[in-house]
């Protein structure tokens, strides 16, 4: 009886460890989120925005000169391998709004993402000469201005995005069934631990 009674502890405590793990939510960072690729220069938005979900892939290519890829802490540009190289031409301020700055450069903006309390130039960029000054963001965007800097085919500038931590899951009640199953599981390993003591002394 007491082996059954242990036995029938863990496996309840098995079972809630299981229901509760099973109702915690996955962090994905940025991956699902809407992204909207706005490019800035001449004092104004330069062409159409690009929408897409972030999944990884490259997407929004933008005056068919590079891609960009969202992943769950990063935003990778990437320079086609057939592009010639290039400088991005001088331009008056485009946009200065929330925080945000750009002469020349790309906005990303973030819908259904945590977030953004952080961004930093990662080690695997080779645009020469880009710097941590030619970085703005603010909770939900994130303004990159390259005016001046130069690229070449294969270029690829890599942000890394420090994201605010997910909000701890609310108090979930547990299903009345398991709950119960858990106290009758916990009470016969009570009296299966009783009875073992009364034989002791008997």
């Amino acid at each position: 009886m007491g082996g059954l009674g242990r036995r029938m502890a863990a496996t309840a405590a098995i079972a809630m460890m299981g229901f509760l793990a099973a109702t915690a939510p996955a962090s994905a960072g940025m991956i699902g989120g809407e992204v909207t690729s706005q490019y800035y220069a001449y004092g104004k938005k330069s062409g159409a925005a690009s929408v897409f979900t972030a999944d990884g892939r490259a997407h929004a290519r933008t005056f068919n000169t590079f891609d960009v890829t969202v992943t769950a802490t990063q935003i990778i540009y990437d320079f086609r391998t057939t592009v010639a190289s290039g400088t991005w031409s001088t331009s008056v301020p485009s946009l200065n709004l929330d925080g945000l700055w750009i002469r020349s450069g790309n906005l990303l903006s973030f819908d259904g993402a945590p977030t953004i309390i952080g961004v930093t130039i990662d080690a695997a960029t080779t645009m020469t000469g880009l710097t941590a000054a030619n970085l703005t963001f603010n909770d939900s965007a994130i303004a990159i201005d390259w005016m001046g800097r130069s690229y070449n085919a294969g270029t690829r500038v890599v942000l890394n995005v420090e994201l605010a931590s997910a909000a701890p899951p609310a108090a979930v009640g547990e299903p009345p069934a398991l709950a119960m199953a858990g106290l009758a599981a916990l009470g016969l390993a009570g009296t299966a631990a009783r009875r073992r003591r009364g034989a002791k002394f008997a």
